[in-house]
């Protein structure tokens, strides 16, 4: 049974929260122990029904191997907490809702979140910390740098890559072979239908 600790007592942190229970009612192979949040008023107490443990790296959370996932929508954020996380000797963990759909051969880094109804095709490549959320698909052989996020009804396409902390924005649609910068945002509901350079931030990306 592997201890997870989430880190990040947000709205996301719920949301992962429920995924974990979803998957330990399904496989059996987790137990979330609570929440860690540096933020004031989010050091003791209950919240969603798992308790807050305190601050990462003075966190109680007794002996034995510990797993954790940061649930912070924040890309840049989620990276550096990943970081700290691992300096504690902690393992991150990927989260993934029992109803995705994961093609066999596809790879998948350590500590993503994948969400309910999210599809990962054959041949995709998604780095460390990545969230594909709700509903969302990455076709076949795109990649999915560390950090980077499909936001839910979010289409990428085939070929596609899509840069570190990048995002794409709830139900937009990189269309096919298109690359995407690192850090760059894709509007919600925008049309990336050419390459982003590193940084870009558009509401739709034309030909």
């Amino acid at each position: 049974m592997k201890k997870v600790i989430i880190i990040g007592a947000s709205g996301f942190g719920g949301e992962v929260a429920w995924v974990l229970e979803r998957m330990a009612a399904q496989f059996g192979e987790t137990a979330t122990i609570g929440f860690c949040d540096d933020a004031p008023g989010k050091q003791c107490g209950v919240w969603r029904g798992l308790p807050l443990l305190g601050p990462l790296g003075a966190a109680c959370v007794g002996g034995g191997e510990v797993w954790f996932h940061v649930a912070v929508g924040d890309n840049a954020a989620r990276e550096r907490l990943t970081v700290r996380a691992i300096t504690c000797g902690w393992r991150p963990l990927t989260v993934c809702d029992p109803t995705a759909v994961v093609a066999a051969d596809a790879r998948v880094g350590e500590g993503c979140y994948i969400g309910v109804g999210a599809v990962i095709s054959c041949g995709t490549q998604l780095g460390a910390g990545v969230i594909v959320n709700h509903q969302a698909t990455v076709g076949h052989d795109a990649a999915v740098d560390a950090f980077a996020q499909i936001c839910p009804g979010a289409r990428v396409s085939g070929g596609c890559h899509i840069g570190p902390r990048a995002l794409v924005g709830s139900n937009a649609v990189v269309i096919p072979g298109v690359s995407v910068g690192a850090d760059a945002m894709i509007g919600a509901t925008a049309a990336a239908l050419r390459d982003l350079s590193d940084g870009g931030g558009v509401a739709r990306v034309g030909r």
